[in-house]
């Protein structure tokens, strides 16, 4: 993240790109002096984080070959999840020049990074980014933002987890064992879990257990528990997300 890009709950959003609230789509124009001529420009096209959470842990994508012509707010590719398949619209008419190889192979890189490693497809267009009424600046749709990620209680963390457990009104040695018999059974190296505790000492003794069973802690974001925050004198007023990569067996 740097210090322009806007940063809405936990989700960052960078300022060079232009986003379509309503397709859970963005786009980046890319600089190529070749594609100057007769206002031809490359930009590159993803989903938000709003959209990837939304699907869940991707699957599989199924895109336009290159060279096929793109209708604006046509179908560039489809998308799907364990519970989800949908369908990725473009904010641009154009036509396919290039697909991202690593997401056909590796679908999970754009839940991990959809801005970066996580774009779809290069496009060659003449639409102006600046004029389209569909697309828009961070800057411009960061209310319509925060409302969409409000509606869809959207999660955004650094590592995208491929597991998750709730573990709310337990106590942390209880939650800890339960997490060693989840990562020996159902994680292999590389995979991520998100736990969820409302054990007011959990971020410390995750960091504690981390150490000792040589884990990795990627990130841990506090939230108010929606349920303990409305009562008088509780110990558990907010939630602890601790992100956790296995890299040790």
């Amino acid at each position: 993240m740097t210090m322009l890009d806007n940063k809405i709950e936990n989700c960052v959003f960078p300022v060079n790109y232009f986003y379509d609230i309503d397709n859970f789509t963005w786009t980046k124009s890319i600089d190529i002096t070749d594609d100057k001529k007769n206002d031809i420009k490359q930009v590159l096209v993803g989903i938000t984080p709003v959209y990837s959470y939304i699907t869940g842990r991707i699957l599989k994508f199924k895109t336009k070959p290159v060279g096929t012509d793109i209708i604006r707010n046509r179908s560039l590719s489809t998308v799907e999840s364990l519970n989800h398949f949908g369908i990725i619209r473009s904010p641009v008419s154009g036509n396919v020049v290039e697909i991202n190889q690593e997401i056909i192979h590796h679908p999970k890189v754009v839940n991990d990074s959809p801005f970066e490693r996580g774009w779809i497809a290069k496009i060659k267009t003449k639409d102006n980014l600046e004029s389209l009424d569909s697309i828009r600046t961070i800057e411009e749709c960061k209310d319509e933002m925060a409302s969409q990620i409000k509606k869809f209680n959207v999660k955004c963390f650094k590592s995208f987890p491929d597991f998750q457990m709730f573990e709310l009104g337990t106590e942390c040695s209880a939650t800890l064992a339960k997490l060693d018999e989840f990562m020996i059974k159902n994680m292999r190296i590389g995979h991520v879990i998100r736990l969820v505790s409302d054990d007011p000492t959990a971020d410390l003794e995750l960091l504690r257990w981390a150490d000792q069973n040589k884990q990795e802690i990627v990130e841990i974001v506090q939230e108010k528990n929606p349920v303990q925050s409305s009562l008088r004198n509780s110990s558990n007023n907010y939630l602890f997300n601790i992100i956790i990569k296995k890299i040790k067996d």
